[in-house]
């Protein structure tokens, strides 16, 4: 049986979109890790990197981030906030689990660079200095997104069994193991954070 979020395709590697900012994810199966039982994601399009305020601002006119910075994340934006900028620009959130195959980028390990936590990709607490970063400072995955792990928590299209959305990626102020790939939590959609931001999805058709 495959390790939880071992993903399955023939072709693993990313193309880049029309769209600088995005990149097409090709299609996979994700495995889930509490039944086992296998997820179909079609190929879609993802953001390489996490939404800046200076996008944030330019279309909604507003910025409500705790730590200011044109090219930093956006965040302290609650999951309606997120979903409507992202529907304004054509696009969407993505699901969790197309979240987890963009980040894992074809990879099994803990986090999409291996086993072991390693400071060239991600944004945590000991190395943040208790702040977000602007975004794409880090090495990239394999399919070029920057910030998959670390910098803001991501909100998610997806509900979590619990209630709320899930959030995915860690974050500045959380620990290693909250970077893992499969890493997932929740929070009531009406939240703001200023360590969760987002980055937005598009569909294509299905390969």
């Amino acid at each position: 049986m495959p390790s939880p979020g071992f993903w399955n395709t023939a072709s693993a590697i990313a193309v880049s979109s029309q769209e600088s900012d995005m990149v097409r994810i090709p299609a996979g199966t994700l495995v889930h890790p509490k039944n086992d039982t296998k997820i179909s994601i079609h190929a879609f399009f993802i953001g390489r990197h996490e939404i800046t305020q200076a996008q944030y601002e330019k279309v909604t006119g507003e910025n409500f981030s705790f730590f200011k910075g044109a090219r930093r994340p956006v965040e302290n934006v609650n999951w309606h906030e997120a979903d409507a900028y992202c529907r304004k620009v054509g696009k969407r959130l993505p699901t969790e689990w197309e979240w987890e195959i963009a980040a894992r980028a074809g990879t099994a390990t803990r986090f999409y660079w291996g086993n072991s936590m390693d400071n060239a990709y991600a944004w945590h607490k000991n190395n943040a200095e208790k702040q977000t970063h602007p975004v794409g400072e880090k090495k990239p995955n394999a399919y070029g997104l920057y910030d998959m792990a670390g910098n803001v928590w991501e909100w998610t299209a997806s509900d979590h069994e619990n209630g709320g959305k899930v959030q995915r990626g860690g974050s500045w102020r959380n620990s290693g193991i909250s970077q893992r790939s499969s890493h997932r939590i929740m929070s009531n959609s009406v939240y703001r954070y200023h360590y969760v931001g987002f980055r937005c999805a598009r569909s294509t058709k299905p390969e």
